[in-house]
């Protein structure tokens, strides 16, 4: 059996523990929160991701599946963001809402929660960018790159199954465009764990959180630094501002409800959809 036959064999047993943990560890810990439709399910799922990666990341040293400088810094991304997401599921203050609610209050000499994820979130995504590659002003561009990436799920995360499709969507876009054996081996545990997931996340029985979504969509950019050119680059961050620039101003979920294109995969494989209150 070879080294990446095991990668695989072995991640995919640890995405189905770790997923099932994760959610009875949750339920007895009672992190739970309302979902849209006010049901009280677990939140902060995306913890699961980190023992899968852990693990993973250890074989695929072990072997020389990767290289050691990329593993060391998706941990320090994927490890540090997720705790960061888990301290907001926790103790956040979600009184204000967007990059605009939180300067509002930054001006009036108040800090939020969500102030302090974002500049420390920033400052993660640059440390590993300049882990990887060295310092450069460049790297500033990367870690905004990386920085709105983790963002953007964190914003579609408010209804069930909405999060993980899009980044299946544009993580499988991008190994398709891009199909290098070691972007598919880095990006692995992510997509068989959120796949893993993903039943649980449609029938709205336990949520991403911040602890999920910010790791899933950095990781997302963390490929697009790695592995696309300044073009593709370039396009995916016009992307991220549109859709920033338009959740500033108006509900994504209203957004997406009124183009039927966009609603049916949001509503795709999904038990209910009735119209309430924000899962997130």
């Amino acid at each position: 059996m070879t080294a990446v036959a095991v990668y695989v064999g072995l991640t995919t047993f640890l995405a189905v523990v770790a997923v099932a943990a994760t959610a009875a560890f949750w339920q007895r810990t009672g992190h739970l929160k309302e979902n849209y439709q006010g049901k009280r399910i677990p939140q902060s799922m995306g913890i699961a991701f980190l023992p899968v990666y852990g693990v993973a990341s250890i074989w695929a040293a072990r072997k020389g599946l990767m290289a050691g400088e990329l593993l060391i810094a998706a941990f320090l991304l994927v490890y540090g963001l997720c705790i960061l997401g888990v301290l907001d599921d926790l103790w956040g203050d979600n009184s204000s809402k967007g990059f605009a609610g939180h300067f509002r209050q930054l001006l009036c000499g108040r800090i939020t929660t969500g102030f302090l994820k974002a500049v420390l979130g920033f400052g993660i995504c640059l440390l590993v960018v300049c882990f990887l590659s060295g310092f450069k002003l460049l790297r500033f561009w990367e870690a905004a790159l990386i920085a709105l990436s983790a963002n953007l799920l964190n914003l579609l995360d408010l209804r069930p199954g909405r999060a993980l499709k899009v980044f299946f969507l544009l993580a499988l876009l991008w190994i398709w465009l891009f199909p290098q054996e070691e972007q598919i081996l880095l990006l692995f545990p992510f997509l068989v764990t959120a796949l893993v997931f993903l039943p649980s996340d449609l029938r709205g029985e336990a949520m991403l959180g911040d602890a999920g979504a910010n790791l899933l969509g950095a990781m997302v950019g963390l490929a697009v630094v790695l592995y696309g050119g300044f073009w593709w680059q370039f396009l995916y961050f016009l992307l991220l501002l549109f859709i920033h620039f338009l959740a500033e101003r108006i509900s994504l979920t209203d957004y997406i409800a009124r183009h039927p294109l966009l609603a049916y995969f949001d509503r795709l494989g999904r038990r209910e959809y009735h119209t309430g209150r924000e899962q997130g």
